[in-house]
């Protein structure tokens, strides 16, 4: 099974970000858009593993002692993946960052208890709308001047499988933990 870690995120700010995501798709020379049923913040990408008792006890003392916490969508940002051409579109947070990487680390921590090789890349909390966009500075531009004011009021975190089902990635959820 392909699985990641992740933050869910509640319709009100699904919905805004889909109006964000729909300005860039209008805006750039293509892409490959993420669904707003798909959106939400990666906390750690694991890949094929059968090992879910081993996940689900890391996610839970990872969340041991961590207290619920807010992010806010901060505006639209992106990543070059290939200079100035392929860019990962994405929303940008800002909020409780200190809780937030607490968590990413305890969850890293347990996770590599349990067997899962460190994640080398830095941690940048973010949501994908995007993939391969194509724009110039100019639409970076008016894309960061939209006000974003939607927020997610973080209580637990989300164990999800992913499929790729008639050329779709579906997301499905298969284990929950709160805190």
């Amino acid at each position: 099974m392909r699985l990641f870690i992740a933050i869910e995120i509640p319709e009100l700010m699904r919905r805004e970000l889909a109006a964000l995501s729909k300005e860039l798709r209008a805006r750039s020379c293509g892409g490959r858009f993420v669904p707003p049923e798909n959106f939400h913040v990666t906390l750690r990408f694991l890949g094929e593993s059968e090992d879910l008792a081993g996940i689900t006890f890391a996610m839970r003392e990872a969340c041991r002692g961590v207290r619920p916490f807010t992010l806010r969508a901060a505006g639209y940002g992106f990543f070059e993946k290939t200079a100035g051409v392929s860019r990962v579109g994405l929303v940008e947070l800002s909020g409780d960052m200190n809780e937030l990487n607490v968590l990413h680390e305890t969850l890293s921590a347990a996770l590599a208890d349990h067997g899962f090789p460190k994640d080398p890349k830095r941690f940048v909390p973010h949501i994908t709308l995007g993939r391969s966009v194509e724009h110039d500075e100019l639409v970076s531009e008016e894309l960061r001047a939209i006000p974003l004011s939607s927020s997610v009021e973080v209580r637990g975190i989300t164990l999800f499988e992913s499929t790729r089902v008639k050329g779709r990635q579906i997301y499905t959820p298969l284990h929950r933990e709160s805190f």
